[in-house]
């Protein structure tokens, strides 16, 4: 294909092109200057007059509207996106963050045989991507992971390019007869036939992963019934190996069929069939006579702590605020002065914090909620939330049960999240027991996840 572009050709007044980076079935990617900048971005352009069909311009106009809704930090950045008219052309181009590192196929060249605990860490590393796609509404299935389409830098930080093959799950799946996406050797037997589910991206990864093991391409192993048959080909666990025969699987059933069933049985060490005989996390005894709504499984916990009602210790709370709230108005509020004066607004302010954690107490709602990217903590009165923290789990350090003592002597004990040197506390009215159930729960999840 004819570049398009030359080196330090200016684009829309904006873009400088510095050299080509790579040529795909539609386009050409550069490397390119921001010249607003003078940051270094991935610039992909294809020409209308140039595409042989209009297949061509839907999958890059597609590919720019999914790239513009994602938020990845293994995902290089969408930009910008626009098209120019010249006398007998129109060009359509898609800017990038532009990432440091080499495409797996360019090491493999230069000799690179990663061992097998580092292409589990790839493994992993791709699969946290994917989930992420996955778990959008609509789920985005890449359909062309491959060598040429992943990057390492030198930190071993692995990132997914390319989305020109992209498909969001709510478009009707390609009909038998249409022209399929996807690089030969790495696509399973059903995008052959242009249908693409999220089990399609774990056999492009297998493929991928076949591919560092063995500096071949997959479509050049030996074939058993449409099947790889690679064992020969490679030195891995057994489990390793069993893992990988199950992402190859050529049924799409026969597959695993979510990115988190393929996450959990890489990390278990017992056999693949037996991996998944139960798909929730095994969870504790929750102690007798608890309310909390609790839910867990190997992508998300959920813990639901309602209000615990009046009772005895804020019954007397009450009576005493109330108390308080007498001397105040009723003693101190004698002149108008008295009622705009510093001290007098300052003691308002008091009685109306302690009123409303009083109300907070008896009415109020925590809502806890972890998955594998994020956490959110939410104090609720009443339906409306009332406070609210939200963090990355990877930030996570650590649950435990904290203790204060108050000036009075009193002893308050809270569950804590560390997230870094932040501590976040929740849960004091809950019994000890609870508390303790709760803690241990959270350390489970975040130690399987």
């Amino acid at each position: 294909m004819k570049l398009l572009h030359q080196a330090s050709t200016i684009i829309s007044d904006r873009y400088r092109i510095v050299a080509p980076l790579g040529q795909g079935g539609f386009g050409t990617t550069y490397e390119a200057e921001d010249l607003t900048n003078y940051k270094r971005v991935a610039l992909k352009a294809i020409s209308l007059r140039g595409l042989e069909d209009w297949k061509g311009l839907e999958l890059f106009e597609r590919e720019a509207n999914v790239l513009a809704k994602l938020n990845h930090h293994a995902i290089p950045k969408y930009l910008d996106y626009f098209y120019i008219d010249t006398p007998d052309d129109r060009r359509f181009y898609l800017i990038q963050e532009l990432v440091g590192g080499q495409s797996f196929s360019e090491l493999v060249k230069k000799g690179w045989y990663p061992s097998h605990w580092e292409i589990k860490e790839i493994a992993f590393q791709i699969l946290d991507i994917l989930e992420y796609l996955h778990q959008l509404n609509p789920a985005v299935i890449h359909r062309d992971i491959k060598p040429q389409n992943l990057i390492i830098n030198s930190k071993g930080n692995v990132f997914l390019v390319d989305f020109g093959a992209v498909k969001d799950v709510y478009r009707n799946t390609l009909s038998y007869g249409e022209t399929f996406v996807g690089t030969f050797g790495y696509m399973p037997p059903e995008q052959f036939q242009g249908q693409a589910f999220c089990a399609s991206d774990l056999y492009n990864l297998g493929a991928t992963l076949l591919f560092l093991l063995t500096h071949r391409s997959p479509a050049d192993l030996p074939h058993q019934r449409l099947k790889i048959d690679f064992r020969g080909s490679v030195q891995i666990s057994q489990h390793f190996a069993n893992w990988l025969e199950k992402m190859l699987e050529p049924a799409v059933e026969d597959r695993f069929q979510s990115v988190e069933e393929a996450i959990y049985a890489l990390r278990q060490k017992k056999s693949i069939s037996s991996a998944f005989s139960d798909s929730i996390i095994p969870q504790r005894q929750q102690p007798a006579g608890s309310r909390i709504i609790f839910t867990k499984n190997y992508q998300r916990l959920v813990a639901e702590i309602p209000p615990c009602g009046l009772n005895g210790n804020n019954l007397l709370l009450a009576v005493l605020i109330l108390s308080v709230i007498k001397f105040v108005f009723v003693w101190e509020l004698g002149t108008i002065v008295t009622f705009f004066s510093t001290v007098f607004l300052l003691k308002l302010w008091i009685i109306v914090l302690v009123l409303l954690g009083l109300l907070f107490d008896i009415a109020g709602e925590i809502y806890l909620e972890i998955n594998r990217y994020t956490f959110k903590i939410e104090w609720h009165l009443f339906g409306l939330s009332w406070r609210q923290i939200t963090g990355r789990t990877v930030d996570i350090k650590f649950v435990q049960l904290d203790s204060t003592v108050n000036f009075l002597g009193q002893k308050t004990i809270t569950c804590a999240i560390w997230e870094g040197a932040q501590q976040h506390k929740f849960g004091s009215k809950l019994r000890k027991v609870e508390k303790r159930w709760l803690v241990e729960e959270l350390r489970d999840f975040l130690g399987v996840i």
